[in-house]
């Protein structure tokens, strides 16, 4: 591996550390204890892709050459082991906490979730441990990693927020594990391809996908607070 690969290892902690001061400035957070255990259960929620892919090597025997068989690696194997593991964290340790009130609590916990995961994963990714080798422009792909996760949180992260706020908790919680799994399969399925266009569409998309969930979930923060 050349500098540029070892450089991206440092992403995610950068993106966690930029996270906290957005914290410290806008909600004043002064008990770190919950956003600590949601970084540390993201590292582990790893364990359940390594599992999954190590399966999967042993079935096929390392040959995705098919591109059904590819298909089934980056969106079953990958995406969606990811993205389930990573709502078990979020369900099991911080949805019935009592000051996880809604979507923006959803997607600031499922935020730090997906960089402790994406933290561990680009290394694991890096030493072919998990993933694919026909995956192209790997060094753009570990760098760019950590951003879309963020991407992918914020969608679960809204989704399972808004089961707070609703009766349909189960309609809520399967939109934002298949939302998450489509759109990190999709992302990791650009570079299998090596489609320039789709992942400059996937890019924009993923920005205005983010942004419009992020200021809906403080619009109903805000609408909450004024009842």
């Amino acid at each position: 591996m050349d500098l540029s690969t070892y450089i991206s290892f440092a992403v995610s902690p950068l993106l966690i550390i930029f996270g906290l001061v957005i914290l410290k400035v806008t909600f004043k957070v002064k008990n770190w204890v919950n956003i600590r255990n949601a970084i540390i259960l993201g590292v582990l929620s790893v364990i359940l892709v390594i599992i999954a892919n190590y399966l999967i090597d042993m079935r096929w025997d390392g040959q995705y050459g098919k591109m059904k068989r590819m298909a089934v690696f980056v969106f079953i194997v990958i995406a969606f082991s990811a993205e389930f593991a990573k709502y078990i964290v979020l369900r099991a340790a911080f949805y019935k906490r009592n000051n996880f009130e809604g979507p923006i609590e959803g997607i600031i916990y499922a935020n730090f979730i997906g960089l402790g995961y994406s933290m561990v994963a680009v290394v694991l990714f890096a030493y072919s441990i998990i993933g694919s080798p026909r995956i192209n422009d790997f060094t753009l792909f570990l760098y760019l990693y950590p951003f879309a996760n963020l991407v992918f949180s914020t969608c679960m992260g809204f989704f399972i927020g808004m089961g707070k706020l609703r009766k349909n908790t189960l309609i809520d919680n399967a939109t934002g594990i298949f939302v998450a799994t489509f759109f990190h399969g999709l992302f990791y399925f650009s570079f299998v391809t090596s489609d320039v266009r789709l992942l400059i569409f996937i890019g924009i998309g993923f920005i205005i996908i983010s942004l419009t969930l992020l200021f809906r979930a403080i619009k109903l923060r805000k609408s909450k607070e004024e009842d």
